[in-house]
């Protein structure tokens, strides 16, 4: 009986991500998690809702909650898509996630607060999908890579009124954006470059 023999696609398992991909949207993801809780403090009002003379309201709706909810927005289109297409989904959320912050560092009222948020969690959200979806692609580490992510995130939410307030108090409230726009800008240049190498070594054959 004639056993036909099975092609070499059919013999080798679909190849998962490198692991390196996860650094530019895994690091733009922790930036998003510490953008969440920077605009707090734990002693008192924080100086960006003195400067802008905002009510703890105010600062609740404008600052936190269109945070959270433009980053559970974007979230679902970031894991969905961030598996197969992880560069063209990361690179313009970075972008998203740094323009948000850039309005955020020079904002002169409460209303563009609003709108600076609502575009640095957009961008939050889909890198964090991106940052999960490449996690559970893995073929290896997977659950250290996920263990390390998860702990660090948890880490950046918990500093980040910490260091903000310690800064703000140094520098005042826009330094702490302008600084953290500087990361956002490392975080992109690594996702583009890194989205590059990836892309290169899918197009060059392998040789036997």
């Amino acid at each position: 009986m004639y056993v036909p023999t099975p092609t070499q696609r059919d013999s080798q398992p679909t190849a998962g991500p490198p692991w390196w991909l996860v650094i530019g949207p895994g690091f733009a993801a922790l930036i998003g998690l510490f953008l969440v809780t920077v605009i707090y403090r734990f002693d008192g009002g924080s100086a960006l809702q003195i400067d802008l003379g905002m009510s703890s309201q105010s600062l609740l709706l404008n600052g936190l909650v269109s945070y959270l909810v433009a980053a559970a927005i974007a979230f679902p289109a970031g894991l969905l898509l961030g598996g197969r297409f992880p560069t063209p989904v990361t690179v313009p959320a970075i972008a998203l996630m740094l323009m948000g912050v850039a309005l955020v560092a020079f904002v002169p009222s409460s209303g563009l607060l609003l709108v600076g948020r609502v575009l640095g969690g957009l961008g939050a959200g889909a890198v964090l999908g991106v940052t999960v979806a490449l996690i559970r692609r893995l073929h290896s580490g997977r659950g250290a890579a996920a263990g390390v992510t998860a702990g660090l995130g948890v880490v950046a939410l918990v500093i980040a009124p910490v260091l903000g307030g310690l800064l703000s108090d140094a520098t005042g409230f826009r330094v702490v954006f302008v600084v953290a726009a500087l990361f956002v800008l490392v975080a992109l240049v690594v996702a583009g470059v890194l989205g590059i190498v990836a892309l290169v070594k899918v197009k060059t054959p392998a040789h036997p």
